[in-house]
């Protein structure tokens, strides 16, 4: 029988290429032999989103609105769940998701299972200084026993440099870079090193042994919650007439 799948609305623009990489993946990662073999998706790219790193880092206007507001766009063209491909973005998953009816996938859980039944315990975290500031995935990790081992500043401004880079076009000047940051004394501290952020998964090619990237890790959890079967309605009582509502 030929899978059914519940129809994805993704966000984009959060940034634009880390969406379209990130679009590519889930095609790239589902089991297809011919094109309806593929799952229904729709794609809302939004790049005016307002900054969630300003948000975070320095009161900046908040991008809670306008993430709802691009989300209740996909679920009222047809989406049965959302994927926001941002770990950054994922601090406002509650927010968003309140303002549905339909499920947003969290990308936090989806990273912290992973890297459990991996076996990793003390993962080096390639995050945004956003993504560390909230210390969402940081308290995450830790509640399942792994020691999360982050960069000095130095190493830190380099990350954030590379997604500046990415966001600017100048891939391979954050390639070369990105190159460095994971060739550091710190990446090494650690038993696995995360690519945490998906603005930074188009400059690894080739993932090396012990490498995880968000992206990949947050494209299966997508395409397996599209798999699974939407839930029934719960079915009501009938009314004199003998009708269910």
């Amino acid at each position: 029988m030929a899978q059914r799948w519940r129809t994805i609305g993704l966000i984009g623009g959060l940034g634009p290429l880390a969406c379209a990489r990130f679009y590519a993946r889930l095609i790239e990662l589902t089991d297809a032999d011919a094109d309806d073999a593929h799952p229904e998706m729709i794609l809302l790219s939004s790049p005016a989103i307002p900054s969630r790193l300003d948000h975070l880092l320095h009161g900046g206007p908040s991008p809670v609105p306008a993430l709802q507001e691009v989300a209740r766009r996909l679920q009222e063209a047809g989406a049965e769940l959302i994927a926001l491909p941002s770990l950054t973005s994922q601090t406002y998953r509650r927010e968003i998701a309140a303002a549905l009816d339909i499920p947003v996938v969290d990308m936090i859980t989806a990273l912290t299972g992973h890297l459990c039944a991996a076996g990793v315990s003390c993962p080096a975290l390639a995050v945004t200084d956003g993504t560390r500031r909230t210390g969402h995935l940081h308290r995450a990790l830790t509640a399942e026993g792994l020691s999360p081992v982050l960069p000095g500043p130095k190493d830190q401004e380099r990350i954030q440099e590379c997604v500046h880079l990415v966001k600017s076009g100048q891939i391979a000047a954050a390639r070369e870079l990105f190159r460095s940051v994971m060739g550091a004394s710190w990446a090494s501290a650690g038993d696995a090193f995360v690519i945490g952020c998906t603005d930074l998964s188009p400059l690894v090619t080739d993932l090396p042994p012990d490498s995880h990237d968000v992206g990949d890790i947050y494209a299966r959890a997508v395409l397996s919650d599209a798999a699974a079967p939407p839930q029934l309605p719960a079915l009501r009582l009938s009314d004199r007439t003998g009708r269910i509502h």
